[in-house]
């Protein structure tokens, strides 16, 4: 079976018929579509058909079509007054699926909530997916002022300490590959992002976990640790963040990194008494 670009590469007209001069079965017409839904992930306001041409490079009237088609199936939904687009309902039902059968989850929510009690912050599960990871579960500090990561957000893997976490499991030559692609696609987080970067990639062997010292421009430190609990492909990674003004890079070092260590090694003996 060829190989391809993983779908969520493809963000353009351009990038599809790469594909589709690969291999002559790849539908054209459904990934079209979800190119489109794919523009609410980074900018989730309503779009009009115009803006969904420009940025996708495709013609206005293939747009209005699966527009219509997205929206007789409920994952659109369309404004008359302004005539844009939202997203619809039924793209929240895809996700539903993917969470509800994630490992563990349930046992661990407990734990983590405890742990973000402790340290004031939101501990939070993730998947890698493309250059992003993926929240998949949050709990977060109840009296906090921390903002808990939304189910289904994404976050740059080179900006995020799970992200570092994930990339630093790779061999050299494998993070080399990832990061020219991401410095090419998204030079801004990469910038602001390679230190962090170096010190997690010669640290995780020693600490355990990732770190991240605000490189997202929130006031946010968080550590991470990959572990070795698989859904599908994907390993499950484990973040904890808390407000730079509750925290420091001592705290990370010595007691809230361990702790998300522990957490996790937890989690994985579980999965392997299973």
């Amino acid at each position: 079976m060829p190989e391809h670009r993983a779908l969520h590469q493809i963000k353009t007209r351009t990038d599809l018929q790469k594909v589709r001069d690969d291999d002559p079965y790849f539908s054209g017409t459904l990934a079209k579509g979800l190119m489109i839904l794919q523009c609410f992930v980074h900018d989730p306001r309503a779009h009009a058909n115009s803006e969904f041409a420009e940025r996708l490079g495709l013609p206005r009237p293939t747009v209005s079509r699966l527009c219509r088609s997205l929206q007789a199936m409920g994952f659109l939904d369309h404004d008359d007054r302004l005539d844009r687009y939202f997203i619809g309902p039924a793209a929240l039902t895809l996700g539903y699926p993917y969470v509800v059968n994630m490992p563990l989850i349930t046992q661990l929510r407990p734990a983590m909530q405890s742990m973000a009690e402790r340290f004031e912050g939101a501990v939070s599960v993730g998947v890698a997916m493309d250059l992003d990871v993926v929240y998949v579960e949050s709990c977060a500090h109840e009296r906090g002022t921390l903002m808990r990561p939304a189910v289904g957000a994404v976050r740059g893997i080179v900006e995020t300490a799970m992200g570092r976490s994930w990339l630093s499991q790779h061999t050299a030559s494998q993070r080399t590959g990832f990061l020219a692609r991401a410095k090419q696609e998204r030079p801004d987080e990469f910038s602001r992002s390679s230190e962090g970067l170096k010190d997690s990639f010669s640290q995780y062997p020693k600490r355990g976990f990732a770190i991240n010292l605000g490189d997202a421009g929130m006031g946010i430190l968080a550590v991470g640790v990959a572990s070795t609990i698989q859904y599908g492909p994907r390993n499950l990674l484990f973040n904890c963040a808390v407000p730079g003004y509750r925290a420091n890079q001592t705290d990370l070092l010595k007691s809230i990194g361990p702790a998300l260590v522990q957490l996790v090694n937890m989690a994985n003996r579980q999965v392997n008494l299973r």
